[in-house]
């Protein structure tokens, strides 16, 4: 850890996705972030990109892995190719925030942190802007984060796109679906605690707009041996130990439990097990049933033999047991103990005859029933939760136009010593996986580099097709061959030897041990792995005989029914079938391969950074062999000299052909090679960043992408804007044309003093544009009414409008303002300016007594006698005059009260009351200077509203917009000299019968409150 650092202060657990340090020390290219409007250098921790380093080797890419482990940075590109690490701890990298964060960045954005919500980004935005059908593959080593990846990347795919009402309905089954292959598919070993014990390809499908409408689930490669005993130190399938959990048992009792090892608790519980079964389709009755067969296949491990005394036949030693089990399948005891110790034999003339099994082979039946009822039960729970997941595109759009994205996780490869035929089967399906890894992303680019004409020195690549053809291909005989000889024997095969079986077989990848009797040794990628035959002929040769498939078909449960159909007698009563299974798997993962050809892949490689599982612990050793066997040198050389992106050039000049305005609207038949580079020559993007081949195009960076992919957005909106304004102008011209003409015509012809109703659109976007249109007439008639008035006079009706407004349209207009035909009359409005009818008042003397003239204005605007209610809420008899400037009070002598002047500037607000009253508050922006007024000692009734029409006028004259509040109850004001102390007015419809005040006049006082009596008459309500 020498060299890193974090910022000043800071702790790595605080911030676990930020991958970016102050360490000049680090080598590596340099990034700048923009900090505080500085752009401030900055290195990552390591790489973000392997194929970033300068010169990619094993020790080069595990020390860049190291770092970026070490500071809690678990995801790493290696060009496309997603590299992860499992922490081993809670740290939390999948939140609603993560999700958000790769939603609002583009997924091409280089200096994006690598995670798995960025590559599934990627992954979808290049099914959508190539209509190509995706997969991606998830592999790595047993406990490496392959399922939680699988579950996360199926997260962010339902977050960002739509359809099938994902919230409710395909998140929660799939939620439930994880449940049941957590228990029913998963098994605790040496390397994870949930290994999956299955290959599985989910697959989603999609419309042509990118919204799933279905989800389907195959699995194959089940481990079905595993029920009747899992290797030593592993346990058996998490549902068996969830059902002894749940009886209260620690699963001593029953043989295939016994030797398990299961340490830990599971997150569920057997009730909420059978709510998700019922959740994904499976009828109600159906749950119970479901336990029933699990039961059984438990117990029939308790089963008992002991051979008959002439040595040939067995019987069973505890028949209640049998017993238990007929009644939990819904068969007979009879049918159920004779197919336990005997099998049929279809004679020449098709009677059926019973012959006696030895003791080896009644185990063999008993195990084999076991493990294909479990098999078939995980089977139709799959079948079942498919026609749940099946949704259906409203759109009902043609299947050709329609999208898939296919996600395979499978199982982890397994190296050590003694491994059964079950990690045998395992590690062939790894071999073809990492086979098809070798040739998507490493083999095929450097084959296309030579056909596009590309300069290209081929990289040498470490090949398993070897191994590959040892267990399929290799003559005279496969590995499988072999074995499915060996099991197909007559006479006993209980006895399986690795030298008689392998003897013939000649091949560099394969060798017989010396040292370990029975075993053999097979070269995989990962290197040498040893295998233990002595029990292949357990596992190897485990199909089910026919009998067993018709007692399970004549039970009286219908699950057990749909679950063996090949059980009826029209079926059963056919030839023989083969009962190795090791071609099974063969063809198995040969079909899963062959659904994926021809579809663009994804790869997601997971390592291990230790075997202990234990957080903040990298072990260089065991990374450096992950390194190794899974071609990351390679492969970081390949995508550091080769390019990081390639289309075909059509698919690439049809979708930025927008960007240049020569081929923007063109079909560009011609020649393509030149199309593409008159693309990038009018983007003026580096040479050096594009190869132009004979039929395809290969980008160098995510950058450049990046960059064309925001000039096509800039270009799509532009053409998008045009296009929508030719629309409409051509609509205008068509359809909107003669309805305007018709407008013209009526306004032309219509007395400008009458409001007149024009003519109504119908049609399309009919009620905006009729909206519209009555908008304009309404200021157009307006202005009609206001250019009918003197300049002089036209001031007055902008304050009878203002506080038309302020009062909600009640006090200050008169209603004969307007009469039907006759021209606006002025003097309707009956505003007199000044109320002051005292000879003793001199306006003109008025503002020559003020120290500051220049401060308190130069013009009079408005004067009236008024009554102040100051902090003892005493009621005070003055006047107030408003100038240009400042609101002026003076006494009930026309004394002048300096410290109560307010100047205009410092006015905040205006509260006022939809009642008849006269009362109204001036605000100020400093505490405790409120001012109440009453305008209720002139008797006119229009006195106030005139009052708020000047005031805001002059206000905003100042620039200074102020608020006019109105309330219904209370108005509260501060006028006392402690800033947080608030009084109130309230407005009340009664007086007492003692008091004589006339409306607008204060009833009485409380602590901190003024009555106001508004005479019973309110305005509004």
């Amino acid at each position: 850890m020498s060299g890193l650092s974090l910022h000043e202060g800071e702790n790595p657990e605080d911030r676990p996705h930020e991958f970016l340090v102050r360490d000049p020390s680090v080598t590596g290219r340099s990034s700048f972030r923009k900090k505080g409007g500085i752009l401030n250098p900055i290195v990552r921790i390591g790489e973000n990109n392997l194929a970033d380093i300068e010169e990619p080797d094993v020790a080069s890419i595990v020390d860049n892995l190291r770092r970026r482990y070490l500071n809690n940075a678990f995801y790493t590109y290696i060009g496309d190719v997603l590299i992860y690490m499992p922490p081993f701890s809670g740290i939390s990298m999948y939140t609603d925030e993560d999700v958000q964060y790769y939603c609002e960045n583009n997924a091409f954005d280089p200096d994006l942190k690598p995670h798995i919500y960025s590559f599934a980004d990627r992954v979808y935005s290049n099914m959508l802007f190539w209509k190509r059908n995706q997969v991606v593959m998830m592999s790595g080593s047993s406990g490496s984060g392959k399922t939680i990846n699988t579950k996360q990347f199926l997260s962010y795919i339902q977050s960002v796109s739509g359809g099938w009402d994902l919230s409710v309905t395909l998140k929660t089954r799939l939620a439930h679906l994880f449940n049941v292959l957590d228990c029913f598919g998963s098994a605790q070993t040496a390397d994870s605690i949930y290994a999956s014990k299955y290959t599985s390809q989910l697959q989603l499908k999609f419309n042509y707009f990118g919204d799933i409408i279905s989800c389907q689930l195959k699995t194959c490669l089940l481990e079905k041996s595993r029920v009747c005993g899992p290797p030593q130190g592993e346990s058996n399938f998490h549902i068996f130990h969830l059902l002894m959990e749940h009886i209260g048992s620690d699963g001593a009792a029953y043989p295939y439990l016994s030797n398990t090892s299961h340490t830990f608790a599971l997150k569920v519980t057997l009730p909420s097990i059978q709510d998700s079964l019922v959740a994904l389709g499976m009828p109600e009755g159906e749950k119970e049933h479901v336990i029933n067969i699990l039961t059984a296949i438990l117990i029939l491990g308790q089963i008992q033999y002991k051979t008959e005394g002439d040595g040939v036949g067995v019987r069973i030693t505890n028949p209640a047991v049998v017993k238990v089990i007929a009644k939990l399948l819904g068969v007979t005891n009879s049918s159920m103990t004779d197919m336990l110790t005997s099998t049929p034999h279809i004679s020449g003339n098709r009677s059926i005859m019973m012959n006696p099994l030895s003791y080896d082979k009644a185990v063999s039946k008993r195990n084999a029933l076991a493990s294909y009822l479990y098999l078939r039960l995980f089977n139709e729970v799959l079948m079942s939760a498919n026609k749940s997941l099946a949704g259906e595109d409203p759109e009902k759009q043609p299947e050709e136009l329609c999208l898939t994205m296919d996600i395979v996780d499978g199982y982890g490869i397994k190296g050590g010593d003694s491994n059964n035929f079950a990690v045998l089967c395992c590690n062939f399906s790894n071999e073809k996986l990492h086979q098809c890894f070798i040739e998507s992303a490493l083999t095929a680019p450097q084959e296309l580099y030579l056909q596009e004409g590309l300069d290209w020195d081929p990289i040498r690549i470490p090949d398993n097709r070897g191994t590959i053809g040892l267990f399929t291909e290799l003559q005279p005989e496969s590995l499988t061959e072999c074995i499915e000889r060996e099991c197909n024997k007559p006479g006993d095969t209980t006895n399986f030897q690795a030298d008689e079986a392998f003897g013939g077989i000649s091949s560099p990848y394969f060798m017989l041990s010396h040292e370990v009797e029975n075993e053999f040794i097979i070269r995989h990628y990962i290197g040498e792995v040893s295998y233990d035959a002595t029990n292949f002929h357990k596992m190897a040769k485990t199909g089910l005989p026919k009998d067993c498939k018709r007692v399970m078909n004549s039970s009286k449960l219908a699950l057990l029914q749909r679950m063996f159909p090949d059980g009826a007698q029209s079926e059963w009563m056919k030839g023989k079938s083969s009962m190795c299974v090791a071609q099974a798997y063969v063809g198995a993962i040969d079909n899963l391969l062959k659904d994926l050809k021809n579809k663009f892949l994804s790869f997601v490689r997971c390592i291990k950074p230790n075997l202990s599982s234990t957080p903040q612990l990298f072990e260089d050793d065991i990374v450096e062999d992950q390194v190794r066997s899974s071609c990351l040198v390679e492969t970081a050389l390949i995508k550091q000299r080769g390019f990081a992106f390639s289309s075909d050039l059509v698919g690439f000049v049809q979708r930025y052909k927008c960007t240049h305005e020569e081929d923007r609207f063109s079909r560009c038949d011609g020649d393509w090679q030149m199309a593409a580079d008159r693309i990038c020559g009018n983007l003026q993007i580096d040479m050096d960043l594009y190869f132009v081949g004979f039929t395809c195009i290969f980008i160098k960076d995510s950058a450049t992408v990046l960059y064309l992919e925001k000039k096509r957005d800039e270009c799509i909106d532009f053409i998008v804007t045009k296009i929508q304004l030719c629309w409409k102008r051509r609509y205008i011209n068509r359809k909107l044309g003669p309805h305007l003409r018709a407008v013209r015509e009526t306004l032309a012809q219509a007395d400008r003093t009458k409001k007149i109703v024009l003519p109504k659109l119908q049609g399309p976007f009919s009620e905006d544009i009729n909206g519209y249109l009555d908008r304009i007439y309404r200021c157009w008639w307006a202005a009609c009414l206001i250019k009918s008035l003197k300049k002089s006079d036209r001031n007055i009706v902008r304050i009878a409008i203002i506080a038309h407004a302020a009062f909600a349209g009640e006090l200050s207009v008169n209603p004969d303002l307007v009469k039907a035909g006759k021209p606006m009359n002025i003097h309707c409005l009956r505003m007199r300016s000044n109320y002051i009818t005292s000879e003793q008042f001199d306006s003109s003397a008025l503002l020559s007594q003020t120290n500051d003239r220049s401060a308190h204005g130069k013009r009079i605007l408005f004067t009236a006698p008024i009554n102040r209610l100051n902090r003892k809420h005493v009621v005070e008899r003055g006047h107030v005059v408003l100038t240009d400037k400042a609101l002026i009070f003076l006494t009930s002598k026309f004394e002048l009260y300096p410290q109560k002047t307010i100047f205009l500037k410092n006015v905040r607000a205006l509260s006022l009351s939809t009642h008849v009253d006269t009362m109204i508050v001036v605000h100020q922006a400093e505490a405790g200077k409120d001012m109440v007024l009453d305008f209720g000692v002139t008797g006119i009734y229009h006195t106030l509203p005139e009052f708020v029409g000047n005031l805001y006028l002059a206000c905003k004259k100042l620039s200074n917009r102020i608020h006019v509040n109105v309330y219904v109850e209370r108005i509260r004001y501060n006028n006392s000299r402690k800033p947080d102390v608030f009084d109130e007015l309230s407005f009340s419809a009664k007086k007492e019968k003692s008091t004589k005040l006339k409306p607008g006049a204060p009833l009485c006082t409380l602590k901190n409150k003024v009555v106001i009596y508004y005479g019973g008459r309110d305005v509004l309500h």
